[in-house]
């Protein structure tokens, strides 16, 4: 009987020692992807303030400005072009497809060309204005250094794919500073790919929690959303009688259901369209999209851009209808133009800004049609932006807590639930499939052509 009661406690200190030596991994993959994160956030920022120098510096020849802007833009985004389709394909586009194939087991990660090229790539591509967000390549990124710490500690497969989640984990926390739901996304998103359980989740939500203080506290590099909401949101009225605003939030979910999967289709598409143009035409037409986006930069900034001031400026000026849609049109195309010149750039912000354009608009209509429902635009925008997101992605949870982290907009949420969840519903009832699903099947037929 002592023996097996030795041998139990020896089981059980090891399981201990175990975890807290993953714990203690996680809480340097947390450090260093808050220190890198919030390095590419910083960087990125003031590489788009190039455009404001240019402007500033030719104030008095406005089409000496453009031209100057024209060019800039198009060799910032060539320049990441070619050193992705040289030195690391597989850092084009957001990142996430590519942690999820890495966990689970069907692609390498070659971080020694990936993290330089995706930090460099990512600044000359969104720094140039593309219509991408920071989100995946900090996910990115977040994995690489999770599998450097695991390398370095030599880790086991079980234990490096918890060093890869709490990496890709805190990346996402850092680039919305949102560490609730970046540990929601983990769950949800990459639940078949993630080892659920208790060692694991606890190394994730250490790894967010300190990667998200160390952006926060330590290099004051917060989102730009809530700290602009804060101050006009408590002026949004709940949704009221939500016997009365409901059917208003379902029509609204019900729409974007549609529309997202009308958005995993097209991106799809073009992607495949990319993929058939010879290198020397693709390069055109990158530098083509790079000189429009730096045009845009300077004369128009709110058509470019990964969204983040854009969303600021709707709750700040509330625009016209007519120049909603019309953005709406324009940071569609480029969102689908920009994904597809293969450099490092994700789609979240891009899909929150669209949401965002989509539920003012619908407020608007819905204000006209029914102005005592007690429907306010900016409350449908910060529905429509995280109803977006589960409608492509298919984690509504993480839509939800996402965005009203990001937005302070917690007495929202009865609004929020409802939409996210009709717009996930509609999205799978009409075939649409999870867009990083999508984009990780196209990565793995590519690899093996």
């Amino acid at each position: 009987m002592d023996i097996e009661m030795d041998e139990s406690e020896l089981s059980r200190r090891s399981e201990l020692r175990n975890a807290m030596w993953v714990y203690l991994l996680a809480l340097i993959i947390g450090l260093g992807v808050g220190t890198v994160g919030s390095a590419f956030h910083y960087t990125v920022q003031k590489t788009t303030k190039l455009f404001n120098v240019i402007g500033s510096v030719f104030s008095d020849n406005g089409t000496l400005a453009i031209v100057i802007a024209a060019v800039v833009g198009a060799v910032m985004v060539g320049t990441a072009a070619e050193l992705v389709r040289r030195y690391a394909p597989e850092a084009a586009g957001s990142g996430i497809q590519e942690i999820e194939g890495i966990m689970s087991g069907l692609r390498p990660l070659r971080w020694r060309s990936l993290l330089p090229i995706k930090f460099i790539g990512g600044i000359l591509s969104m720094g140039a204005g593309l219509v991408l967000g920071r989100e995946g390549p900090t996910i990115h990124l977040g994995g690489c250094i999770g599998q450097i710490v695991g390398e370095k500690a030599r880790s086991n497969e079980a234990t490096m794919n918890t060093l890869l989640a709490a990496g890709a984990t805190a990346g996402l926390s850092v680039a919305f500073s949102a560490p609730l739901g970046a540990i929601l996304f983990m769950i949800e998103e990459m639940r078949r790919r993630f080892n659920y359980n208790f060692v694991s989740l606890h190394a994730v939500i250490l790894a967010s929690i300190t990667a998200n203080t160390v952006n926060d506290q330590v290099f004051g590099t917060l989102p730009q959303l809530p700290v602009q909401l804060q101050t006009w949101l408590p002026r949004f009225p709940p949704p009221g009688n939500l016997l009365i605003s409901l059917p208003f939030y379902l029509t609204l979910g019900a729409l974007i259901g549609v529309l997202g999967g009308g958005f995993n289709t097209v991106l799809l598409k073009c992607l495949r369209i990319s993929d058939g143009l010879s290198r020397r035409t693709m390069l055109m037409i990158v530098c083509s999209v790079g000189a429009v986006v730096g045009v845009l930069m300077l004369i128009a900034p709110e058509f470019a851009g990964g969204g983040e001031a854009l969303v600021k400026e709707l709750f700040d000026k509330s625009p016209m209808l007519s120049f909603l849609l019309a953005l709406l049109v324009v940071r569609a195309a480029l969102t689908f133009l920009s994904y597809s010149m293969g450099v490092p750039g994700g789609i979240f912000a891009p899909m929150l800004a669209l949401g965002a354009l989509i539920g003012t608009s619908f407020g608007y209509l819905a204000q006209d049609l029914m102005p005592h429902a007690n429907i306010h635009p900016g409350s449908c925008a910060i529905a429509a932006m995280g109803a977006l997101f589960a409608a492509t992605v298919r984690a509504p949870l993480t839509g939800i807590v996402l965005v009203a982290e990001m937005t302070a907009s917690f007495n929202l949420l009865p609004a929020m639930i409802v939409t996210c969840m009709t717009a996930s519903v509609v999205a799978q009832s009409i075939g649409s499939r999870p867009v990083y699903d999508l984009l990780l099947e196209r990565t793995l037929k590519d690899s093996n052509v």
